[in-house]
């Protein structure tokens, strides 16, 4: 009998056992391809006898879904036992592979990536490195086409990429099979090791994508890889990491998005709206990024969290909706996201399916934990989860064990920004927590049960924060109360709603420190404090919560409206209390800033009701912040005296260091002539504060002041540069001095352009914000840029009326900036017209004056 007529024999044997026992079995192709795993076109084809030899591992999967006693004699009817007749040697594909197919399975998209250049470059040099690489994220954050394009950019002429989707795989004793159908192999291969060995370094890249369902099968296989085929580098993409001891894991993060809506540059510039655009040309050629558009497009980033599958799916939507449409439509984002995506894996076709993934492979509690974590806004510790969320089928003691659950399937995120300050925080993707939230609300009266919760978690917490002013370790309580700002949000949305406003003032009460932290979350608490204030019906609680919106309204620059808070509060509070003098001494420094005379007139009076105050610390406190006022005013010497006291009762229990009022001693030194005291105090105020402060980088401005005046003027351009992150993310303080003095040192080489452009920025904010007191220090330097620049006559006016200013009217210009004044104006004359009747109107004129002159 000749070789070709024993394959046929013996593939006619093997074909008639298969159908034989699927029939005794009762199972129909389909069904018997579902238990094994296997395509139904496969299991086809070896019943109609067209395999020679099928795959051992196939053949083991047939039996046990058939439920076969004998599985030798099956294995051997399929050609895998000893041969009656001589057979042709098997041929290893890496011989019989056509010479020059580098590549096996899908290909990159072209122009599927935006913005991973960087995780790009990482992963590439990882692969260079690493013989198991997994990347995990959520479902739609872009897993498989990062892994696609790093294959390519790794691989050599010489290297062979093979690409396994692994979707339709059911079970983890199918994954060698669907690596061999991926391998192309011919009839006769019929293991692993015919393809993988033999392999140099280099010459085999495997992309095993969407392994999450079959983990077991992917990490049994790619350990056996990396163990006995030193030639063969693997990359897997999954939600889930394989927990293998070789295994290197890079989370995929989302797409960065703009953080604000006005500035069309870094709008332009994030990844995440250079994407959606990209996406929308495809069904909408005449689309551009526009300054009119462009907040807009930020807004539907930001709200779809960068994530590149929910992009792309708006995108998708663009050709029949407008972009203001799509983002109005966004709170049924499930619905608006359904398609039209007709490629890919089915579960990432719709974005409720991609979530729906990976959520229905959650244990029951976990997946109980993830709907109820969904009230508690983002980001929340694990403190508040275990506080809001336990409860059957969640035990308190499970909680950080179901919490590491989520983190590793993708669910949840760890937030690492900040972590040393605020502690171990998560958060959940926007489109996630919908998803989460929606499952949750499923549940009866679940949802309702969790927000009151909420409120009365917070309620209790806010009480545990009472006397922590004092106490040693107040900023680590306040900072750990910060971190879950989110959840006081939520938990003051409920009460309000139940018209619970003596509940929700005693948690605005509670929190006040908390929200000083950040300005968008102070932003928040003055929305609260004032809606507070008008429900409640004490009159005293509703002053106390006037007297934070002051507070606030001073953090985030808005100093008429922390004028107007202040002026209401001190009308209902009792003077001598502790609310009473932060009230007043928030008045006096509010009103500084406005030129109000009448605020200088109240220091005497409040520093004495503050010394008799029984809090040492509160003392200290308005002791420094009338100092502070004093400073503005050109009152040196008396800001000194006061800010001294401040710095004398740090020797007291419960009065804690304050870098504010450590820079304003060093400013007072600096317009004193005293430059060594200036030092000393400012690097006093760089040692009070935490190494990681996210606000740390304000006081290297007050730093680089000391070093311009030392003449240091590299040493202060780099504490410029350091200070510049602080600036374009937190107003109020000394901001405008690191502009002034970007200003000086640019003059000073030579640069006017950019000492221009500087003091512009310095000039611009101050008259945003209504700092008026702070131009009389700016205005000067904006004169000695205008004689830079040749335009002197310009210069010699608005020169001329600061003379006039700095000899009729009160505050008077500090030293250090009637100095450049003086340098400037040797041609100028006093101006005709004053002194004015309202001094800050006066500024302010002046200040557009100078704004016009330097256009």
């Amino acid at each position: 009998m000749s070789d070709r007529d024993g394959r046929a024999d013996g593939r006619r044997v093997f074909a008639e056992l298969l159908l034989d026992s699927r029939v005794q079995a009762g199972l129909s192709q389909e069904e018997l391809a579902d238990r094994a795993g296997l395509s139904v076109r496969s299991i086809r084809e070896m019943e109609a006898g067209r395999v020679a030899r099928p795959r051992k591992d196939s053949v083991r999967l047939l039996a046990s879904a058939l439920g076969l006693q004998d599985v030798a004699e099956f294995l051997r009817a399929a050609g895998h036992g000893r041969p009656v007749a001589p057979t042709a040697p098997t041929v290893s594909v890496a011989v019989a592979a056509p010479t020059g197919l580098r590549w096996r399975g899908t290909r990159p998209i072209p122009d599927g990536l935006v913005g991973r250049e960087q995780d790009l470059h990482e992963l590439e040099g990882l692969l260079r490195q690493n013989r198991l690489v997994t990347l995990v994220g959520p479902g739609g954050v872009g897993k498989t086409e990062l892994a696609l394009a790093a294959a390519d950019r790794f691989s050599g002429a010489d290297t062979t990429v093979v690409v396994v989707d692994l979707t339709t795989v059911q079970r983890d004793a199918a994954v060698p099979s669907a690596i061999l159908d991926a391998f192309g192999t011919a009839p006769g291969t019929s293991d692993l090791d015919d393809v993988l060995s033999g392999r140099r370094p280099g010459d085999l890249v495997i992309v095993e994508d969407n392994a999450e369902h079959v983990l077991d099968g992917v990490a049994k296989v790619a350990n056996r890889m990396v163990r006995s085929f030193p030639g063969i580098g693997v990359l897997v993409t999954s939600r889930i990491p394989l927990g293998l001891p070789d295994e290197v894991v890079r989370r995929v993060q989302v797409l960065g998005v703009p953080a604000n809506d006005e500035d069309f540059e870094e709008i332009a510039a994030s990844p995440a709206v250079e994407m959606f655009t990209r996406r929308v040309t495809r069904v909408r050629p005449d689309f551009e990024l526009t300054p009119a558009n462009a907040p807009t497009v930020a807004r539907l980033c930001r709200r779809l969290d960068g994530l590149p599958l929910a992009l792309e799916l708006a995108a998708a939507r663009a050709g029949s909706l407008s972009v203001e449409t799509i983002l109005a439509a966004l709170d049924d984002r499930f619905r608006l996201l359904s398609g039209p995506r007709r490629f890919g894996a089915p579960h990432q076709r719709t974005l409720a399916d991609t979530i729906a993934w990976s959520v229905d492979g959650l244990s029951d509690p976990a997946r109980q934990l993830l709907y109820r974590t969904s009230v508690l806004g983002s980001p929340f510790t694990l403190e508040a989860v275990a506080g809001v969320c336990t409860g059957t089928p969640i035990h308190e003691l499970d909680v950080p064990m179901l919490l590491a659950e989520l983190v590793e399937k993708s669910l949840l995120q760890p937030v690492h920004e900040f972590e040393q300050l605020y502690g171990a925080r998560y958060k959940l993707l926007e489109t996630i927590r919908e998803h989460a939230y929606g499952g949750l609300s499923s549940q009866g009266d679940d949802l309702t049960e969790f927000r009151d919760r909420a409120v009365e978690w917070c309620t209790t917490y806010v009480s545990g924060l009472e006397g922590a002013w004092s106490s040693p370790d107040r900023d680590r309580r306040y900072r750990a109360a910060h971190a879950n700002s989110a959840l006081f949000e939520v938990a003051l949305e409920r009460a309000a709603e139940l018209g619970e406003w003596d509940a929700a003032a005693r948690i605005v009460l509670g929190f006040r420190i908390a929200w000083q932290y950040q300005a968008s979350v102070a932003e928040s608490g003055i929305r609260w404090a004032t809606l507070c204030a008008s429900n409640v019906s004490d009159e005293e609680t509703s002053g106390r919560l006037l007297a934070i919106a002051g507070r606030l309204s001073s953090l985030t620059g808005d100093i008429h409206g922390a004028r107007r808070h202040y002026e209401e509060a001190r009308k209902l509070i009792p003077g001598e209390t502790e609310m009473g003098l932060v009230a007043r001494g928030g008045w006096v420094s509010s009103g500084s800033h406005l030129l109000d005379t009448q605020s200088l007139a109240e220091i005497p009076a409040l520093v004495e009701d503050a010394r008799k105050h029984g809090d040492l610390q509160r003392s200290a406190t308005v002791q420094a912040t009338c100092g502070l006022a004093l400073l503005r005013w050109g009152r040196l010497e008396e800001a000194r005296e006061l800010l001294l006291a401040w710095e004398a009762a740090l020797v007291n229990p419960g009065v804690y260091p304050d870098e504010i009022a450590y820079m304003a001693l060093s400013r007072v030194d600096l317009e004193l002539g005293n430059l060594a005291g200036a030092r000393h105090w400012a690097l006093l105020a760089r040692d009070s504060q935490a190494s990681d402060d996210p606000e740390r980088t304000k006081v290297a401005g007050c730093l680089a002041m000391v070093e311009f005046h030392d003449g240091q003027y590299d040493e202060a351009r780099e504490l410029l540069d350091q200070a510049d992150a602080d600036i374009r993310g937190h107003r109020g303080y000394f901001d405008y001095l690191v502009m002034l003095y970007r200003s000086r040192l640019a003059r000073a080489a030579g640069e006017v352009e950019q000492a221009r452009l500087a003091v512009l920025d310095a000039l611009n904010r101050l008259l945003l914000e209504g700092r008026v007191v702070y131009l009389l220090e700016v205005l000067p330097e904006p004169v000695a840029v205008l004689h830079a620049l040749g335009r002197s006559e310009a210069g010699d006016a608005i020169c001329g009326d600061l003379l006039s200013w700095q000899r009729t009217m009160d505050p008077p210009m500090l030293p250090t900036a009637w100095a450049v004044l003086q340098e400037s104006c040797q041609s100028a004359t006093a101006s005709d017209g004053w002194p004015q009747p309202d001094p800050a109107a006066a500024v302010q004129r002046l200040a557009n004056d100078v704004l016009a002159a330097l256009s």
